[in-house]
């Protein structure tokens, strides 16, 4: 019986240890789940947050384009003094009136119509038809709004609902006030909010998403996915409205959202309108992942408790089991640790390719505004010279039109920087000798540096020629000495160092965030001995606009240009910093082809033209005796606007289409303005048909005829087999206007 009694006491021992282990397990096992579950919904909410304010910014940059084109409008009412009753009906009425509120209208996709309402609340003009019907819109809620009192601020009408259209809108109008401070008129924009729906549609994001806009009262507006038969009505989840009259924002869980799902929803208020938007999620969707994690978790709990009750029946096992299971635990943490690090770093490629698509669209945009102010600064100074040294314009002008100039060049500079970021500029790539590029780039280097910084260069012996565009490369070198150099204020060393590099070998395992393909290259190393980055610097340093610099020291598109410079040329570009120690950047640029010699530069453009002059621009425009007929085809309206004036300057004779498919009933004969076309001047990026199918086109009509492409956005592979093409040349926007008379007599 004692040996019994002493046999059972071990047993009960390792029994209730097994108890304890159990009990500790299964609790352990809930409070992992629980705080799972706590993590996976705070992260959830945070990037609802996140991408609210992102849609908060960009309805808020909706609004203000269409507010800045309705002050825009009413500013030129002032400037022409047509704040009178009679004189805003009599002299607004005009095509010329409809043509420019039109092209106002052109660059904003929200904004569906612009008009022009007299005091009496007669339409006067608008985009939608010429001319304007007779309508009395007197009753209307903006009229009465704005008809006694100024604001001084845009108002927006509450959502009304179109008899025509049977959609819904908003207005956005601003009063026009006579000499005396009277009521004159209104300018009203509307925005057609179908628009929200298909920008909602158009954004990329995870399942279960859902997009809305909302009345500060709760009105619904806009939603996607969408629900048509709630638009319009007070369809808010429960308590969103009590929320808004405490705060402007906020994150809270709804079981009944609009559509009746469970969701987690995130609310922003719109500064300065009374509108929200709102984002949400479907809890199922959110906790999807944390349902995987709890099912594996629970069966590993499960497992564990099989073990444990297998080293009860033996104490060899149960450390066995018990080794076992802590190794793979440790394994598993290690694979969860692996797979959120590589879901980081996708989601940080898919955060710099949105960066670049939403760049170079806006570089493009922006090369046409550069373009037409360009061309304007052409024809003023053009003006101002007719008039001679004595003429009224006097010096102060001609250097206020010299400073326009250069702010259109640094302009110019800048959507260079935005294009190389987003990998859509026109790069010149060839066979490049890396070490004799950078020795070559020295001199320059030092004096820009300064005599505080020591600038040493490292090339290895025999390396291969990279192949890159060589002026691209000298600016991404020189950005990086300059960065350096802000980073050593006290002073130091810059190595620079030309080193061969071949991904697909174990000396190739350290290429970090380089994303570099299979191949061999030509790494440059720019290095610092500055104050380096943290690594929360580090990790946005490539970023567009982003620096730690203060205000007017940096653009912040030094890093973002080396960036798309790599990327386009095919190879990549890695970053390395810590602080107090210094920042390393190396570029990767791929091999030449074995087969390709380095060479000197082909000089093959045509050089550019002198400045225009009287007798230049008169001879410029005329060929066998009569004057040149070139077809302009741009869908800008501004910019087409202007060349035409600047070519009809020259001398030539000018016919306008807004896209190609006019451009192609011109030159097959159809309209007396397209007789005897000499040469045809197209942009590239146009709705419906593309520069690239126009040219194709109009040479299958008229074999020879010579084709000129202006483009402020370059879609690489496309430009690069069309610059192959006989009797097509590739122009950049924005180009002088000099430089485009001279290309045209070029190509004739």
């Amino acid at each position: 019986m004692l040996r019994l009694l002493r046999t059972n006491r071990p047993l009960q021992r390792i029994g209730a240890l097994g108890g304890i282990l159990l009990a500790g397990l299964c609790g352990g096992t809930v409070i992992i789940l629980d705080r799972l579950h706590d993590e996976t919904v705070a992260e959830a909410k945070l990037a609802l947050r996140s991408l609210n304010v992102s849609l908060a910014e960009q309805t808020t940059r909706a609004i203000e384009g269409i507010d800045l084109a309705i002050t825009s409008v009413v500013d030129q009412l002032y400037a022409d003094n047509l704040r009178a009753l009679d004189a805003l009906g009599r002299q607004t009425a005009g095509r010329a009136t409809h043509e420019i509120l039109k092209a106002k209208v052109s660059g904003l996709p929200q904004l569906e119509a612009l008009s022009l309402i007299a005091a009496d609340g007669a339409l006067v003009s608008s985009t939608r038809q010429f001319p304007a019907p007779p309508l009395d819109l007197s009753q209307r809620e903006y009229a009465l709004a704005l008809k006694d009192t100024d604001p001084g601020r845009p108002y927006i009408s509450r959502p009304v609902k179109s008899l025509v259209t049977q959609e819904w809108s908003l207005y956005i109008a601003r009063r026009v006030n006579d000499p005396s401070g009277g009521f004159a008129g209104l300018v009203v924009g509307s925005i057609r909010l179908s628009y929200f729906e298909r920008f909602y549609q158009s954004l990329h994001v995870t399942p279960g998403s859902g997009f809305s806009l909302w009345w500060r009262d709760g009105m619904l507006l806009a939603r996607y996915p969408a629900v048509p038969e709630k638009v319009g009505t007070i369809a808010t989840s429960p308590g969103v409205i009590e929320r808004l009259a405490r705060s402007e924002d906020g994150t809270y869980e709804t079981p009944r959202s609009i559509d009746g799902k469970d969701r987690i929803l995130s609310f922003q208020a719109i500064r300065g309108y009374p509108l929200v938007v709102g984002v949400s999620r479907t809890r199922g969707e959110i906790l999807a992942r944390w349902h995987d994690q709890a099912v594996t978790i629970a069966a590993a709990g499960l497992v564990s408790a099989v073990a444990l009750a297998l080293m009860l029946a033996a104490m060899a096992r149960q450390f066995l089991a018990y080794e076992t299971a802590n190794r793979a635990l440790q394994e598993r943490r290690q694979a969860v640790e692996a797979r959120d690090e590589a879901e980081s770093h996708v989601r940080q490629l898919q955060k710099m390719e949105a960066l670049g698509q939403l760049t170079g669209g806006v570089a493009h945009d922006f090369n046409n505004l550069l373009q037409a102010v360009r061309s304007s600064l052409h024809l003023l100074d053009g003006a101002m010279a007719g008039e001679g040294p004595g003429g009224r314009a006097g010096e102060g002008a001609r250097r206020a039109l010299a400073v326009a100039r250069q702010a259109v060049e640094r302009g110019a500079t800048l959507t260079q920087h935005l294009l190389a970021f987003s990998r859509r500029q026109r790069l010149a790539p060839e066979p490049v000798e890396l070490g004799a590029q950078v020795a070559g780039m020295a001199a320059l280097l030092e004096r820009t540096l300064g005599d505080a910084i020591r600038i040493r260069i490292e090339r290895a012996p025999g390396l291969p020629a990279a192949l890159v565009d060589p002026h691209q490369f000298d600016l991404a070198l020189l950005n990086l000495a300059i960065n350096a150099r802000d980073a050593m204020p006290d002073g130091g060393t810059l190595t620079i160092a030309v080193t061969g590099w071949s991904v697909g070998t174990e000396a190739a395992a350290d290429t970090g965030d380089a994303g570099l393909a299979r191949g061999d290259y030509i790494a440059v190393t720019v290095r610092d001995t500055g104050t380096g980055m943290p690594e929360a610097v580090a990790a946005r340093a490539f970023e567009p606009f982003f620096t730690t610099k203060p205000v007017g020291q940096g653009s912040g598109l030094g890093l973002s240009m080396v960036h798309g410079l790599t990327a386009q040329s095919g190879g990549g570009v890695r970053l390395d910093s810590r602080p107090g120690r210094g920042t390393a950047v190396t570029m990767y640029l791929p091999r030449a082809p074995a087969q390709a010699q380095v060479e000197v530069r082909a000089r093959t453009a045509a050089p550019p033209p002198p400045e225009d002059t009287a007798a230049t621009t008169v001879s410029a425009g005329r060929t066998a005796g009569r004057s040149i007929r070139v077809l302009l085809v741009e869908d800008d309206a501004l910019v087409r606007m202007v060349n035409a004036a600047v070519l009809a300057e020259a001398g030539m004779a000018v016919a306008e289409a807004a896209t190609g498919e006019e451009a192609l009933a011109l030159l097959d004969g159809t309209s007396p303005a397209g007789a005897g076309i000499d040469i045809l001047v197209t942009d590239f990026a146009m709705p419906g048909m593309t520069g690239a199918e126009l040219a194709r086109l109009a040479h299958a009509r008229r074999p020879g005829l010579p084709v000129l492409i202006v483009t402020g956005y370059a879609e690489k592979a496309v430009l690069h087999e069309l610059g192959t093409e006989p009797g097509i040349r590739i122009l950049s926007k924005p180009i002088p206007a000099p430089a485009l008379i001279g290309h045209i007599t070029a190509a004739l």
